[in-house]
């Protein structure tokens, strides 16, 4: 079992104590923090944390991977009085990583879908000294109601090391210390927010499928929304262009993907958002507010110049994983149709989808009836979040 299913198998109910200040984890004993809760390291090849007496070490080569450290047991936990404070956080080595604050789903469960609701983030880098980072408690925009814990996450520096020896809740800065002004991120998205309603998010294809995937669309009667990868649609041996425009007189929402975090300079995000923006506006005459990370990669550099570059963006991610990439080629791919079972029965509603194996298309028409069969309406995600700028149902 990984270190995330540990996570979420070590939540229950909800606790309605607040947290007085205190300490939250000294990286010394691998199994729990300094408050006998988890936390732990993703498990995979691209991260590798070695536990000492003194501290927590973590080489990460790849921007997906993270650590988490849970306020509590329970399964949320109100921080609301922590809004004065700041987090400290002790270490050394590279500072180019993330830190969100989690907040669980109304529920406060983990077998609840989503599970986290959302986070939100800060870069670490814009709080250090090198050796002490000190963040406002307010910066992270979560519902302090039910927080989960503190994670770090998108670990830039591949290679580096960061060594933690303390991450706890104070009240005042140190004399002379100070702060940035906290730069905005916008809202990160895995679920739909209308009642009723659920959304497909479809991501990336295979150019032999895109006609038969439109078919089974059409048929099935539904809109949808596409994440129109720029370089497929400047490319035009895969059709793209002309599939997505289609979708487009058909009523469907289309935006763009762009990979984002492991870039390795501000001008170099910067860049990326503006060549995805400009080929769906040259391509299909659209512009969007609404972006999916590929692997739904999130970090702080990336939320940040998303609202940078598009003021009033949405970051969105999913609560419904078709799992293609798990089983889609395997000797089981009808644990595709299984995986999206289980998380409409924990109440998810907003897919992450491809049309990338055979297998997938084949259970395709039956993801859809799937998702009929909760009795929820199915529809775009703009028109699931209930943007008022979305076309009317």
């Amino acid at each position: 079992m990984n270190a995330r299913n540990l996570f979420l198998l070590a939540l229950g109910g909800f606790t309605s104590g607040v947290l007085s200040q205190t300490v939250i984890d000294e990286f010394k004993d691998p199994g729990t923090n300094a408050r006998g809760n988890y936390h732990g390291c993703d498990e995979g090849a691209g991260i590798t944390c070695t536990w000492g007496g003194d501290g927590l070490t973590i080489i990460s080569s790849d921007v997906d991977y993270s650590f988490y450290s849970q306020f509590d047991n329970a399964g949320c936990q109100d921080v609301s009085s922590w809004e004065r404070q700041y987090v400290h956080i002790k270490f050394s080595g590279s500072h180019d990583f993330s830190i969100a604050m989690q907040q669980n789903n109304d529920g406060c469960k983990f077998d609840q879908a989503p599970y986290p609701e959302t986070w939100d983030i800060v870069y670490a880098a814009d709080y250090s000294d090198g050796s002490d980072i000190f963040v406002p408690v307010s910066h992270f925009n979560i519902n302090k109601g039910r927080a989960i814990g503190i994670a770090f996450k998108a670990f830039r520096n591949a290679g580096a090391e960061t060594k933690f020896s303390l991450l706890e809740i104070v009240s005042d800065l140190p004399g002379g210390r100070s702060v940035p002004e906290k730069k905005a991120t916008g809202p990160l998205y895995f679920a739909c927010t209308r009642p009723n309603s659920i959304a497909f998010g479809i991501d990336d294809g295979s150019p032999e499928f895109t006609k038969e995937i439109m078919d089974i669309i059409d048929q099935e009667n539904i809109k949808v929304t596409f994440f129109a990868v720029g370089q497929a649609l400047d490319d035009p041996s895969q059709n793209f262009k002309a599939v997505y425009l289609e979708a487009i007189q058909k009523g469907h929402q289309v935006c763009p993907p762009p990979k984002i975090e492991g870039l390795q300079d501000l001008a170099a995000i910067d860049n990326e958002f503006r060549l995805s923006r400009e080929s769906t506006l040259k391509n299909l005459g659209v512009d969007s507010k609404y972006y999916r990370a590929p692997y739904g990669t999130d970090g702080a550099l990336t939320r940040q110049r998303l609202q940078a570059n598009v003021p009033g963006a949405r970051a969105i991610n999913w609560s419904v994983d078709i799992e293609d990439w798990l089983w889609g080629q395997s000797d089981t791919p009808e644990k595709q149709s299984e995986a999206v079972i289980r998380d409409l029965n924990r109440g998810g509603n907003l897919f992450v989808a491809h049309y990338l194996y055979r297998s997938t298309v084949d259970q395709f028409r039956t993801f859809i009836q799937l998702a009929k069969g909760t009795g929820k309406n199915i529809m775009r995600i703009d028109q699931c979040l209930e943007d008022p700028e979305a076309p009317p149902l």
